[in-house]
């Protein structure tokens, strides 16, 4: 049973020295102590102290009403990410009977959050000058919308792919890479575990051009050939093979192997070495054959000569 409340005229004598009988009125009062609180990006929850008396409560959002409790709690689902919200309460008894509101409760809601951080994160020199980058994708309630690229903790690009190819690095150098993630809101993932390569060493110079070999003598072959086109080292000397093996170094462009089997064919190449001491490719193969020996030695002088008829 509810409780009663007299009103001032209930206490009056009007006349005949009646006195009005008290009627019974729903007068809850407000709700106190309305607390809200956000429950990530989607939801609040609400609690207030108990009204006694009441059957229920209203619940008010933003001066609309959205719901109704039976108890002292109350949760608001549904809601956008990162939106402030003001909240009221009233009673009401079984008649549906509403009583005052009570004081606003403000709470903005959780942002949503941020994409998830990529993963697998490779890196793998393609050469002396580049490293290429792969990952798996992000996940992301409202869609990745590019991935940024770290290399030694600094920013050097965005892609929306899940891949990149850093290029114009230094030879025999190591980088380290790391990729985040930005969503369609701007919000920003931790970067991702860190992936080391090193560049490949610099490629050695051009093979000789235009190499040639002939026979000297029986003995002797000589190797002659043009320097190599363009290279990102100078070169400072020719490596000489015969049959596959290392035979000499020279720094000019001519050879001369001496000590050879008369008629005998001998296969060539050469390279180029460079001031860093890094040897190119061979050159294509020439070959040469030596002379056929020469009889130097006269023959003996005849003997037991005699003269025929005298």
């Amino acid at each position: 049973m509810r409780p009663l409340r007299f009103t001032f005229a209930a206490l009056l004598v009007l006349t005949a020295g009646t006195l009005v009988q008290p009627s019974a009125v729903f007068d809850p009062g407000k709700p106190k102590e309305l607390k809200a609180n956000a429950d990530g990006p989607r939801a609040v929850d609400l609690d207030w102290k108990r009204v006694r008396g009441s059957e229920g409560y209203y619940v008010y959002r933003d001066g609309n009403r959205v719901g109704s409790a039976e108890n002292s709690d109350y949760r608001d689902e549904g809601l956008q990410p990162a939106t402030t919200y003001v909240y009221r309460v009233s009673a009401f008894d079984d008649d549906g009977d509403e009583g005052d509101r009570s004081d606003a409760a403000q709470v903005t809601t959780d942002p949503l959050p941020g994409p998830s951080v990529p993963a697998d994160l490779e890196a793998s020199a393609v050469g002396p000058y580049r490293i290429d980058l792969t990952w798996s994708p992000s996940d992301s309630e409202v869609g990745v919308a590019f991935y940024r690229v770290l290399r030694d903790g600094e920013e050097i690009s965005t892609t929306g792919d899940t891949s990149y190819g850093d290029s114009n690095l230094e030879p025999e150098t190591e980088y380290r890479y790391r990729v985040s993630a930005v969503d369609a809101l701007g919000n920003e993932s931790d970067p991702s575990d860190a992936a080391s390569a090193t560049t490949e060493m610099e490629p050695g110079p051009p093979p000789p051009r235009n190499l040639s070999a002939g026979a000297e003598s029986s003995t002797q072959i000589n190797l002659a050939w043009s320097p190599p086109g363009a290279s990102a080292h100078p070169v400072q000397g020719y490596n000489v093979y015969r049959d596959g093996e290392a035979i000499g170094f020279v720094v000019s462009t001519a050879f001369a192997d001496a000590g050879r089997s008369p008629a005998t064919t001998y296969r060539y190449t050469a390279s180029s070495v460079d001031t860093r001491g890094v040897e190119g490719e061979l050159s294509d193969e020439v070959s040469a054959t030596t002379d056929a020996p020469t009889d130097v030695i006269p023959p003996s002088a005849p003997t037991g000569l005699r003269l025929a008829g005298g």
